[in-house]
């Protein structure tokens, strides 16, 4: 009964093209994503040691496909922003097509934000900075993004915001001259209302998005599952008349509220534009943390992350998982549809190229350190080094037991059946993968890992692949709380 909720994979016959060892100067490591059409995968450049992610997409006589990640590789090109993913090189053989881009060592920024909680004000501030200097800089070069949510809003070893994956971006102006875009694509919480049923001004949807994810770093979730009326928050919104008082609205007052209410207008011709944002209030006050767009210490940085991600305060339970939306104009997915395409994100949720090593557990036990020191870009940069060595996202969705493998697995099995997270258990693996939706009925997918950590105990990680990372955080904490409630709870420590 749950098949349907299972993300799209690639094809049986394409995934043995997606194994190779090298491709030109490069090695490939391991899988960082997995989408219905593409693979990434890191690799690293032979000579340089500079590491990229590289998107492998099977042709597989698709030629809508093929013209569509033409049309990507041409977007992505031109884009030459600090704020922008760089593009590196692309390579096209007779079954695949290779993309390689700037590897976002630090994952993604919402890794860093805590469900329910947010980050402080001077942290969102400054990556709404970044983020809008990437944005302004595609609208001025006529290129809407239209796919602006956590997945694609990566972060460097420094900690600088990169926007990421132009597979649903596309031309809104050229010479001048601007028209009306018609196809409905987007993450269901991130669009814009009139994405949903009417043509839409291409810059005007990505300054909702913009305007959703300051929404998500002040308060640690999004508004609504969807801007239409079958979601009950948002009919509230529009009751509101532009002006709610509810919780959790009423946590936003004076300049930053009147900027999102301004990005949140429903009606997109009185909606805030990027001018109406450079001129904005808050938009304008002084940030300690950077100078001139640039973060001025990585470290502090990182630190102030850490501290606002190991608030002990309760997030929202975990919520059993309904059956997914369903509408005329979109399907349930992580997109809306758009020429049924689902590629992977092009960067990895966490770093987690070595997560199929058995001695992962073992290594992690003689130094957190060293591992964030290795999977630093490049690993002479010590200053960006150490914004990893700080903040390890990995530290956030795991724990540590001293019980033994086959008791963990089904300790988790009993408490995902009962919060309704779909899921199958590989037991000679060791290891659960997880096929769900979260409480905004998007997919949530990933799995679960059980391996050595020292002589007698285990580390259990959670590595999600699809999805909102908040919702991830959310939903390892419900099951961390199910685990330690249940009546034979297993042995469970947050730290070795």
């Amino acid at each position: 009964m749950y098949k349907h909720l299972s993300g799209p994979t690639l094809p049986e016959a394409s995934q043995n093209v997606t194994k190779a060892d090298q491709i030109g100067d490069y090695e490939l490591g391991e899988t960082l994503g997995v989408g219905a059409y593409a693979v990434v995968r890191l690799a690293t450049h032979r000579r340089t040691s500079i590491k990229a992610a590289v998107k492998i997409i099977p042709k597989d006589g698709d030629a809508g496909l093929t013209k569509a990640m033409q049309k990507e590789l041409t977007i992505h090109r031109g884009m030459q922003h600090r704020n922008i993913s760089k593009f590196l090189e692309s390579k096209e053989e007779e079954e695949c097509i290779y993309i390689f881009v700037e590897y976002a060592a630090a994952g993604e920024l919402f890794d860093k934000i805590e469900p329910d909680r947010g980050i402080q004000e001077d942290l969102a501030h400054l990556y709404f900075l970044q983020l809008i200097a990437g944005v302004k800089y595609m609208h001025s070069r006529g290129i809407s993004h239209r796919d602006l949510k956590p997945e694609n809003i990566l972060l460097d070893s420094s900690g600088t915001l990169k926007i990421s994956d132009f597979g649903f971006a596309t031309v809104f102006k050229y010479g001048g001259r601007s028209r009306l875009l018609e196809t409905p694509c987007g993450s269901a919480p991130y669009v814009a209302p009139e994405v949903l049923k009417e043509e839409y001004s291409g810059d005007a949807v990505d300054i909702w998005s913009c305007g959703i994810i300051l929404y998500v770093m002040m308060i640690g979730n999004t508004p609504w599952e969807l801007p239409s009326s079958d979601s009950e928050e948002f009919q509230m919104y529009q009751q509101s008349l532009g002006n709610p008082t509810h919780e959790p609205w009423n946590r936003l007052q004076g300049p930053i509220r009147t900027l999102i209410l301004g990005m949140l207008r429903t009606n997109a011709s009185r909606r805030y534009t990027i001018k109406h944002v450079l001129k904005d209030e808050w938009y304008q006050r002084p940030n300690p943390l950077m100078t001139g767009g640039l973060v001025n210490d990585p470290v502090q940085l990182a630190s102030m992350l850490m501290d606002s991600a190991n608030d002990s305060s309760t997030c929202s339970p975990l919520v059993a998982y309904s059956q997914p939306l369903q509408t005329g104009r979109y399907q349930q997915s992580q997109h809306l549809v758009f020429d049924a395409r689902h590629f992977a994100s092009s960067q990895p949720a966490r770093n987690n190229e070595r997560a199929s090593d058995s001695s992962l557990g073992t290594r992690i036990a003689i130094s957190w350190q060293d591992e964030a020191l290795e999977l630093s870009q490049p690993a002479t940069q010590f200053t960006e080094a150490t914004f990893l060595e700080v903040f390890s996202s990995e530290r956030l969705t795991r724990f540590f037991s001293q019980s033994d493998p086959d008791s963990i697995i089904d300790a988790l099995a009993d408490a995902m059946l009962s919060n309704l997270v779909v899921h199958t258990v590989h037991a000679n693996l060791q290891k659960i993968a997880i096929s769900t939706t979260d409480q905004r009925r998007c997919f949530l997918t990933g799995e679960v890992r059980v391996v050595p950590y020292g002589a007698d105990r285990q580390l259990v990680m959670f590595d999600k692949s699809r999805g909102d990372p908040l919702e991830w955080k959310r939903m390892f904490k419900a099951l961390v709380s199910a685990l330690q409630d249940a009546e034979n709870s297993i042995d469970l420590q947050m730290n070795p």
